[in-house]
């Protein structure tokens, strides 16, 4: 816009207009560098929540079968329930 302003000619050399381009180029390269890094940070999420959560294979249905199973077997009074069950894992939020 402000190259529509033939008025326009400041000192400072940082608000002249090729100066003023240079960084808007700038930070137009850096916008899209972290929407890339975003992006795969994303699909690392995914990756990870599948891992994690997958219906039967991740790897918190699995350790919440292992408690279940090590209560069973020893009860849950027991030092063996009482060391695996302090074992904290969250569920997926969404």
């Amino acid at each position: 816009m402000l190259e529509t302003i033939p008025s326009f000619i400041p000192d400072e050399e940082e608000l002249k207009l090729t100066n003023l381009n240079t960084y808007k180029q700038s930070l137009i390269n850096t916008t899209q560098a972290v929407d890339q890094t975003e992006a795969e940070l994303n699909l690392k999420f995914i990756e990870r929540n599948r891992i994690l959560y997958a219906e039967g294979t991740g790897l918190y249905p699995i350790v919440q079968n292992v408690k279940k199973y090590v209560k069973s077997l020893y009860g849950a009074a027991s030092p063996e329930y009482a060391n695996i069950s302090a074992i904290k894992f969250s569920t997926l939020k969404e």
